[in-house]
């Protein structure tokens, strides 16, 4: 949409949409809702007649929790790296170990590991002003510069590797003759051609040496950044487009044709796209010429850009018409239709940014909702043809007011986004959107401007990440990587921010914001940078910071002397050397008396940590996924980490080790909880109050472990039997039953391979001939004892008994890592007779941890 015109809406596309209202499920009948507005926003440059308000809630509730789609996305491997997102949302992301731990580690440490988290989380400090609207403002490839353009034709290019000068204030204003303020080095300013109204974009060469920039008419200028020339080049991208050089004094008359609202440099820097009046341009630079022209929308086009970094063959294009086009140059010669359409908004897009893959773009639409999209979901050109007349947006709404009144859709019927993000205002201006740098976010977040004051940055699941308020930026005078003030007074005025860009190195935003609020009436513009401030945001100095964390340490380790008698696993202290020569002065110091004169047995079990490997499978003991639920399973998986040294382990490895307390309960480190037995199956178990009849599966003693250095078994107790049989008499019969004669053993399971089709056809065919047409969906039957006693029915690995395992059943030859651990209850003379590999099964190796590199006694 142009800055003069309002957004009409066609009389064929109202007709047509009117027709279908009653058939769509997502279509809002005013007169059915009492509380609908009476009337829709009508605006004119901010007016508003009939209005009300609504809950925005209703439509686009917050996101607090990541949802499905985005999750898949994050895990798809095409936003990052994978490990240090799954630590991130399990809360194992230490950056403070990363940073520890890179100078160690045999690759590499990729500076996502460490960056991932570290947002720009402060309102931000003004750092330049014009008297003036600035329309663009964005970092370099290589952030090196700076650029911005505003409405009074003059373009800025700023040094970012220069520091932040802090000598600043007034005086700087003073010395500016347009009003420019800046505390950044300035590297030049450009006087631009003169044009419409204002400069709509600009972009920078991958180089850093040339800069184009449109102003709503049909030729694009391109100038030098490095040198004091002003010497500015005209691009025409009129039809037939003329050779560069000096214009005839009636080229402004020509340029009434059409205006150019985007420009983008390919990725070699040898060519540029342009759109404009509903056209898409492309112009060869090196032979000065435009190579392709595309009319390819029905209103104006806002946003244009390369789907890709490498090929540039693929081109998006985002209208008022409220579709992103896709166009493929290669088959532009058969065929002027795109290749696809990316429809779902039902206002114009204001906005297209590309990720950069040829695959992922995202779009900012005047229905105030930010949608990502996947090519290769989107929609075909017949697909297009059959809506592309029906008006799904609101009557006479003109973006450029102050509020947005309530839709009639609530989303397109052909609706093809992989992902919506709403919270931001688009409204005022063209607000634009980007994705994060890939070097140190993998491009897993997605920020944009918003006319309400706020820039809005979601994680790509479309949970909302950090908000950061520009009606709290800081003066100018102060230095932007400063502590904060302890009070800050937000700013009356919310600025409206247009653009935001991200530094591809750094935690940092620069913002672009408007001060006006009526066009025309007020303008000016500041840019302010938002840096992440973790440290100072305490308003202390590190120095205070760290005495800090001194005295914390001081107090956790008094508060675990006070404990250390009797916490399970625990070292023994180094002084004095045990309770009993403890003298009075000792427990004064260690504000403790001595522990009860209990017999501190660990039931062979060393003291401290330790891991326990499986010497039939080579496998350890895990707690599942790491998690500390009641009832998670322990299970056999391969080792995580193989150093043995506290210090040099990882936190995320904890789930492979376990302690004995003083009952013989193993427990879990990670989890903190015991281990329970359950139908054989290892768990952890929280402990509960008594409940009856006790005891029963939720309330009952721990079973106690011990471990037989000799014969490297391991053994299971219980005070009662392990399955807790529900009814009074089956209790009681259970005071008298086999259980008791029974030695419980940990013992891994044998898995086998799974059969391939071929190996199960002659089963596959007895069970079609025996069970007819229910080997294709029949209802399931219930085995019976008999059946299952009889060999009518097969049970799984992990179903059939130590003592009933044939010597097939014996093979463990899966490919799956996991492998299941039971408590299986063995007689003296089963335990005697079982096969080698079934003794190998019951033998364990224990690995205790220590702190330093070198063996020590007593270890």
């Amino acid at each position: 949409m142009t800055i003069f015109a309002s957004n009409e809406v066609s009389t064929i596309g109202a007709a047509a949409a009117a027709e279908d209202d009653d058939d769509d499920p997502d279509y809002v009948d005013e007169e059915e809702d009492e509380e609908e507005d009476v009337g829709y926003y009508t605006y004119g440059l901010g007016s508003q007649a009939h209005s009300r308000p609504w809950n925005r809630s209703e439509w686009w509730p917050k996101r607090t929790e990541p949802q499905k789609e985005g999750l898949e996305l994050l895990y798809s491997g095409e936003f990052g790296r994978l490990l240090h997102q799954i630590q991130a949302r399990e809360g194992q992301h230490n950056v403070a170990r990363n940073l520890l731990n890179r100078g160690t580690n045999a690759r590499p440490t990729p500076k996502e590991d460490i960056t991932c988290e570290i947002l720009p989380n402060s309102s931000g400090t003004a750092v330049a002003s014009y008297p003036a609207n600035a329309y663009v403002g964005q970092f370099s490839s290589d952030s090196a510069f700076y650029y911005t353009c505003v409405r009074n034709f003059r373009l800025h290019v700023y040094d970012m590797t220069a520091p932040i000068k802090h000598t600043v204030g007034r005086q700087l204003a003073q010395e500016s003759s347009d009003g420019h303020a800046t505390t950044m080095e300035v590297i030049k300013t450009i006087q631009a051609a003169p044009g419409r109204w204002t400069i709509t974009d600009s972009h920078l060469s991958p180089d850093n040496q040339r800069m184009i920039y449109a102003s709503i008419s049909s030729t694009v200028y391109m100038c030098s950044t490095l040198d004091a020339s002003t010497e500015q080049i005209p691009i025409s991208f009129r039809d037939p487009a003329p050779s560069r050089g000096r214009r005839a004094w009636n080229d402004w008359e020509d340029d009434e044709q059409f205006g150019i609202w985007s420009c983008k440099f390919s990725a070699d820097g040898n060519e540029v796209i342009a759109g404009g009046s509903s056209m898409i341009f492309v112009y060869d630079l090196i032979a000065n010429k435009r190579t392709v022209k595309i009319s390819g929308h029905t209103d104006d086009v806002n946003s244009c850009c390369w789907a890709d970094t490498a090929s540039g063959n693929v081109l998006i294009s985002a209208s008022d018409d409220t579709f992103v086009k896709v166009w493929d140059r290669r088959s532009l010669a058969a065929t002027r239709k795109p290749s696809g359409v990316l429809i779902g908004h039902t206002e114009g897009i204001t906005y297209v940014s590309a990720k950069g893959d040829g695959r992922y773009v995202i779009s900012n639409g005047k229905d105030q909702i930010l949608r990502l999209w996947d090519l290769r979901m989107m929609r075909s050109n017949s697909e297009f043809e059959a809506v592309a007349k029906q008006d799904y947006g609101i009557p006479h709404f003109d973006y450029r007011g102050d509020n947005y009144p309530r839709p009639r859709y609530r989303q397109h019927p052909l609706d093809c986004s992989v992902m919506k993000y709403t919270g931001h205002e688009v409204l005022r201006t063209l607000i634009r959107c980007h994705f994060s740098p890939v070097e140190t976010t993998g491009q897993q977040y997605i920020y944009s401007g918003s006319a309400d004051g706020k820039i809005h940055i979601w994680s790509l699941d479309g949970r909302v990440v950090q908000v950061l308020d520009r009606s709290h930026t800081l003066s100018m005078a102060l230095d932007p990587s400063a502590p904060e003030p302890v009070d800050i007074t937000p700013s009356r005025i919310r600025p409206c921010v247009r653009d935001v860009s991200w530094h591809s190195q750094e935690p940092i935003l620069m913002s672009t914001g408007w001060l006006g609020r009526r066009w025309g009436l007020s303008e000016g513009s500041v840019i302010a940078r938002h840096e992440w401030k973790g440290l100072s945001k305490l308003r202390n100095k590190l120095e205070d910071y760290v005495e800090k964390q001194k005295s914390e340490r001081a107090d956790r380790a008094q508060r675990r002397a006070v404990r250390r008698g009797t916490m399970p696993g625990s070292f023994e202290p180094a002084s004095p050397a045990s309770p009993a020569d403890a003298s009075d002065d000792d427990e004064a110091a260690m504000q403790t008396v001595p522990p009860l004169a209990a017999e501190l047995n660990t039931y062979g079990f060393p003291q401290g940590y330790f891991m326990l490997r499986s010497l039939g499978t080579n496998r350890v003991l895990d707690v599942s996924e790491g998690l500390s639920d009641d009832g998670t399973p322990i299970i056999l998986w391969p080792m995580n980490e193989t150093s043995l040294v506290e210090s040099m382990r990882r936190p995320d490895c904890d789930n492979q080790v376990f302690f004995i307390d003083t009952s013989g309960a193993l427990c879990s480190r990670s989890a903190g909880h015991a281990i329970d037995v359950q139908d054989e199956n290892l768990v952890i178990r929280h402990r509960k109050p008594v409940t009856y009849p006790f005891p029963n599966a939720e309330s009952h003693p721990l079973p106690r472990f011990a471990y037989y250095p000799d014969t490297r078994e391991l053994t299971v107790t219980f005070a009662y039997d392990p399955f807790y049989p529900a009814s009074p008499t089956s209790r009681r019969e259970s005071t008298s039953s086999v259980w008791k004669t029974k030695t419980y053993y940990l013992s891994s399971v044998p898995l086998r391979k799974p059969p391939t089709l071929i190996d199960n056809a002659s089963a596959l065919l007895n069970s079609a001939v025996v069970g007819g047409m229910s080997l294709f969906g029949g209802p399931k039957t219930n085995a019976t004892p008999e059946q299952v006693f009889d060999g009518q029915i097969d049970l799984n690995e992990s179903e059939i008994a130590e003592q009933d395992r044939n010597e097939a059943e014996e093979i463990d030859d899966s490919p799956n890592w996991l492998r299941p651990v039971k408590a299986i209850g063995l007689t003296a003379e089963e335990a005697a007779s079982a096969t080698e590999k079934a003794k190998l099964r019951r033998q364990w190796e224990i690995l205790p941890l220590r702190h330093t590199r070198r063996l020590t006694a007593g270890i």
